[in-house]
């Protein structure tokens, strides 16, 4: 394992080594991208469902929130290029508050993700990590005197995509420091990045947390362009349509591939699937709430020949486990395939549906079908 990196030329992404590492971060290195240590905390409610922002530090204050420490608190952490506001934020954000009585934060680390050199973006997450720790220190701080008592204050469930995921393990590891009945119970990782991340102990892990859930949708070798994760790392790791590509994974627009000398079709295919395991964990929320539609979790060995025979099997909460939200109540552990469709809602399934995926599944597997 290595140490926590503290500046880009300890980072080695791709495993070129540390020279290659050291000339790439050179040619990043002008960006004009902002580094401050801006991180934006916002709390919303269901009886506040407008956004506060709350000042960490000596300015840091909840009278002007609906925050209440005996309520479950949801934590949602974007990734790369990536900013608090971005729609899938706010519609998981609704769809939580909807679901249950919690408080929501949100946390915006743009100042320090939302820039081109992915290399500044990977380095900055134990600093962003360690701001989520302030920030949760300081609520303790504020309410330990409160009415409520605290073995009775609510526990605390992260949930992050790409960077964010890792973001949310380093503040779970620097939490545990603090010296607090609250704890952070559950980590999901939506499509952990892979790129900078790889034998790092930064890295979101089985121990960052009680119960940690991972959903791989783009879980490829960095030399097949996978922006996630591919190795199971969590209590229970889900690989929706194998975790490698998605269904109706076909084209983005507005993306500059040319500058990237990467075939525009792969980029488009693996930004929409690596996107694609918040738009699942979302509905998983909104079907809980309504109690229609599930991502069933098989029992998987991550080999093509299972995945066939998964696609013929039927599925029940007594040999099956819940892709999402409902993943906790569950005792299963390891790995599982989950099949979806290509279109919302992404847990309703058809015959063509199952047709398109056998054929995505020659394509991902492709040495496992010819032998």
């Amino acid at each position: 394992m290595t140490e926590i990196p503290t500046k880009i030329s300890d980072v080695d992404c791709f495993g070129f080594g540390s020279i290659i590492s050291r000339g790439l971060a050179w040619f990043y290195k002008n960006d004009g991208s902002s580094m401050s240590l801006d991180v934006k905390f916002f709390l919303t409610s269901r009886k506040q469902p407008r956004r506060v922002e709350v000042i960490t530090g000596r300015q840091f204050g909840l009278e002007w929130t609906d925050f209440k420490i005996q309520r479950k608190t949801i934590i949602i952490v974007h990734g790369f290029l990536s900013h608090g506001k971005e729609s899938w934020i706010k519609k998981m954000e609704e769809a939580f508050l909807l679901w249950g009585d919690v408080n929501v934060v949100v946390v915006d680390w743009s100042a320090r993700g939302n820039t081109w050199n992915y290399y500044k973006a990977a380095v900055n997450i134990r600093a962003v990590g360690k701001k989520i720790n302030q920030f949760l220190t300081h609520i303790v701080n504020a309410t330990r005197d409160s009415t409520v008592d605290e073995p009775h204050w609510g526990s605390i469930h992260m949930v992050g995509h790409s960077l964010g995921a890792h973001i949310c393990g380093v503040a779970a590891k620097e939490f545990k420091n603090v010296p607090t009945l609250w704890k952070i119970e559950r980590i999901t990782g939506l499509d952990p990045a892979q790129p900078c991340i790889v034998n790092t102990d930064f890295s979101l892990n089985i121990n960052d947390a009680n119960f940690v859930d991972i959903i791989h949708t783009n879980g490829r070798l960095l030399s097949e362009l996978g922006f996630g994760l591919p190795d199971a790392i969590g209590h229970v790791d889900f690989y929706p349509n194998g975790g490698k590509t998605q269904p109706g994974c076909v084209r983005l627009d507005g993306f500059p591939y040319h500058y990237l000398g990467i075939p525009k079709n792969l980029i488009e295919q693996a930004i929409c699937s690596h996107g694609r395991a918040y738009l699942y964990f979302t509905e998983s929320i909104t079907a809980a709430t309504n109690q229609n539609g599930t991502f069933w979790g098989y029992n998987w060995d991550r080999t093509y020949r299972r995945a066939i025979e998964i696609m013929n099997e039927t599925c029940n909460d007594r040999n099956c486990i819940e892709m999402g939200i409902n993943a906790d109540n569950y005792s299963n552990r390891g790995t599982f395939f989950v099949m979806t469709s290509s279109t919302e809602p992404f847990s309703e399934l058809n015959d063509d549906d199952k047709y398109e995926l056998s054929k995505q599944l020659q394509d991902d597997f492709h040495d496992d079908y010819l032998d």
